[in-house]
């Protein structure tokens, strides 16, 4: 396989890239679903920013194993961008491309985002209990080394399912890749500015050092709402209303590249007062349901406000409905 020449994909010396580092963004991607449409639109916005983005070259991937000069491009990758689409975990390469990078992301602190295109975390393209494509192959081998493999690829799925990013299905793939573009500048000027100057409590997500203290809790509001709904509507109003009234809130928007459970789990407990935005697909979320639990405990063991804001549904339709989403869902309890 032939790979994009490394001094060619070096932008200028006007790169905002951080020291130490070959390239700005690393682009995992199955090139038969994204290459020649979001992908190729992703990477040439990445570019115009400035952005030093690597990605592989052929059209197809072939061989058994994957190359060394993409492992080193991933190490040599300040962030990593993955974009799992329908055929993704179908392909050998990619898996091992995502397992290379979740434990770059443990070991070296690598920031990583994930872009589910056209699927869900936990759908069957992506579910590595249901998953018959390349480790199908390798069962059959019934190898150690496979077996071994394939527990690494599984995991790693697991593990990016459950880290924020961005979900595109339906809504604009422009303002989406405006979006991503925003935030790796961001990210990569972040980490310039502490580089250079060594400034300290820039991560994101914290409070300024003039931020108002609200006692012991991070947050007066948390919300809890299903992205796909509402994310772009009502609940970026309601934001905005909350925020221009001095109300600090928490929204899961605001934290790419965390993990999701451990992330909300914090924010939960550190919020005064939750607001439950139940839209028409919400009970369809595993995530929306593991925060509905993590409400209902809070709520029962100290007190917690919660309110309920029903948005085009009637509250007790939803009930009548809950033993068959219970059933499709009752896995992500255990």
């Amino acid at each position: 396989m032939a790979f994009a020449n490394p001094r060619s994909q070096r932008a200028s010396s006007s790169s905002i890239s951080t020291r130490g580092w070959n390239y700005d963004v690393f682009l995992s991607f199955r090139g038969e679903d994204t290459r020649h449409t979001f992908t190729d639109h992703l990477y040439r916005a990445l570019n115009r920013k400035g952005i030093r983005t690597f990605r592989d070259t052929e059209e197809i991937r072939r061989g058994e194993e994957i190359a060394p000069e993409l492992l080193k491009a991933i190490e040599e990758s300040r962030i990593c961008l993955i974009i799992l689409s329908k055929n993704y975990a179908h392909s050998r390469w990619c898996l091992e491309e995502l397992a290379k990078i979740m434990d770059c992301r443990e070991q070296m602190g690598k920031l990583v985002f994930p872009i589910f295109y056209h699927v869900d975390p936990y759908s069957e393209e992506l579910d590595t209990g249901n998953h018959k494509g390349a480790f199908f192959y390798d069962d059959r081998n019934g190898d150690e080394e496979g077996r071994r493999k394939i527990e690494r690829w599984r995991e790693a799925l697991k593990t990016v399912a459950n880290v924020m990013g961005w979900y595109l299905r339906d809504g604009s793939e422009t303002r989406v890749i405006e979006e991503i573009t925003s935030t790796i500048w961001k990210c990569l000027n972040r980490e310039l500015l502490h580089v250079e100057k060594n400034l300290v409590g820039m991560d994101r997500g914290r409070a300024s050092s003039s931020s108002t203290s609200i006692g012991p809790w991070d947050y007066e509001v948390f919300l809890s709402f299903r992205g796909q709904d509402i994310s772009h509507s009502f609940t970026d109003h309601l934001y905005a209303a909350l925020y221009q009234n001095g109300i600090r809130t928490f929204r899961l928007d605001d934290h790419k590249g965390e993990e999701i459970e451990s992330c909300t789990s914090k924010a939960i407990e550190k919020a005064r007062c939750i607001l439950v935005i139940l839209s028409e697909h919400y009970a369809h979320s595993r995530g929306c349901l593991r925060e509905l639990v993590k409400f209902i405990e809070c709520k029962n063991q100290n007190g917690k406000l919660v309110i309920p804001i029903f948005y085009h549904v009637e509250p007790y339709p939803m009930c009548g409905n809950r033993r068959g989403l219970m059933e499709k869902h009752s896995k992500i309890m255990k």
